[in-house]
């Protein structure tokens, strides 16, 4: 799905609550705002899209590039690239759990 500005967003919220005060068909309301009909419907529907909340088997797993990295000194490590560029590295034993924690609030995968 397409990357939207939040403004742009905003300002068709605000169009949709307009309208659902007014009390006027879609049509009636596309009239006297001056807005094409269709794009009344295209912006509800993007809306709609990017409200619906997404099942948890609808979301795509997120990989991201993983080595092992030996160190000269301490036990070996994991280095993780998050697509921020965003380099951590993690004790080779490190509880799973707590690495995707981290990554989340790096914001690396969805919560």
């Amino acid at each position: 799905m397409a990357v939207h500005d939040p403004l742009v967003l905003a300002h068709w919220r605000s169009i949709f609550a307009d309208h659902r005060r007014s009390g006027l068909s879609i049509t009636a309301f596309c009239r006297s705002w001056k807005i094409v009909k269709s794009s009344f419907h295209r912006w509800r529907n993007t809306l709609e899209q990017l409200d619906r909340p997404v099942a948890e088997s609808e979301r795509k797993p997120a990989f991201v590039p993983l080595r092992v990295v030996p160190e000269t000194v301490a036990a070996p490590v994991v280095e993780v690239v998050l697509p921020s560029g965003i380099q951590l590295r993690v004790p080779l034993g490190a509880d799973a759990s707590r690495v995707a924690s981290l990554a989340r609030a790096l914001g690396a995968l969805p919560c």
